[in-house]
């Protein structure tokens, strides 16, 4: 999509009446409000627990549960900011079970945030989306990594669906899938290209999930092998390796109890910070 305005667009939400912003998907409730921080207007998206909490008196040693009064809940927070071009956003979790990629993508798309419809996909430079779709040939995808039992994987169909079975099985294991289309010796030349068509977009949809994986978990492998055709009309066969092309930060906040700033200001200046340091190679990666 053409780069929106997305400080008019967050000016715009601000004005919405609550019942506007909040979304329900599988039984879980979402709520969206427009922040100012950083010098710049910022989103908050949160899942509305439904946990009760409890907290102790350190003098007594009394745990008591949290009584809120009114119609309030408690809720799990994930900052988002909007950088000025390509329409990338920095997104920071508050908790390991606040809102990810996939539940905001569905809360903007549901609240209207946007004209047109939105599709959050993790930030991979070096041209590989663009060398995925244009594979001539896909022979196949490693993918290894830790499931976090706090964190459901994506719905999805193919090797989503594998993963998701997998994360419910096997909780506490390592899990690599490797999938490969036979070159020789295997299905015939039209078995073989519908076997690599299936592959390639089974590839693409899970890794548009890739976000979903990061943070408490661990992904340690990611990497595909193509035929890629070159202008001269010469193929060659490349590995593409999403975790190396993946634009990610890592970073500590630390939030002092003195601390008279709400929390979401430190995030955002944690997201800007980590999106000026890799500016060049987000650039690159939405350019043209």
């Amino acid at each position: 999509m053409l780069h929106a305005e997305w400080q008019n667009a967050l000016a715009t939400l601000q004005q919405k009446p609550v019942e506007e912003r909040i979304f329900t998907h599988t039984q879980n409730s979402y709520i969206g409000q427009t922040v100012s921080a950083g010098g710049r207007l910022n989103l908050l998206v949160g899942r509305v627990g439904t946990k009760d909490l409890q907290t102790v008196d350190l003098d007594l040693g009394h745990i008591e549960e949290i009584r809120l009064e009114g119609n309030k809940g408690t809720i799990d927070t994930t900052t988002v900011c909007f950088l000025d071009y390509g329409n990338i956003i920095g997104v920071l979790q508050g908790k390991p079970g606040s809102p990810r990629a996939s539940s905001i993508q569905r809360w903007l798309n549901a609240c209207g945030v946007a004209v047109e419809e939105i599709a959050l996909w993790p930030v991979i430079g070096h041209n590989v989306w663009e060398k995925l779709e244009k594979a001539s040939a896909v022979h196949s995808f490693e993918f290894s990594y830790r499931p976090s039992p706090a964190i459901p994987p994506p719905d999805g169909i193919g090797l989503a669906s594998f993963v998701r079975l997998s994360n419910e099985r096997y909780p506490d294991h390592r899990i690599t899938l490797k999938v490969e289309v036979p070159k020789r010796n295997g299905p015939g030349v039209v078995g073989r290209l519908r076997g690599q068509r299936q592959l390639q977009g089974d590839i693409h949809s899970l890794m548009t999930e890739l976000g979903y994986l990061e943070g408490p978990t661990g992904i340690v492998r990611a990497q595909a092998n193509v035929t890629l055709q070159e202008e001269d009309g010469e193929v060659k066969d490349e590995p593409l390796d999403f975790i190396k092309h993946h634009i990610t930060a890592k970073c500590r906040i630390e939030v002092r109890a003195d601390d008279r700033r709400p929390r979401y200001e430190s995030a955002v200046d944690a997201i800007l910070e980590a999106a000026l340091d890799r500016e060049t190679d987000l650039r690159a990666a939405v350019s043209g």
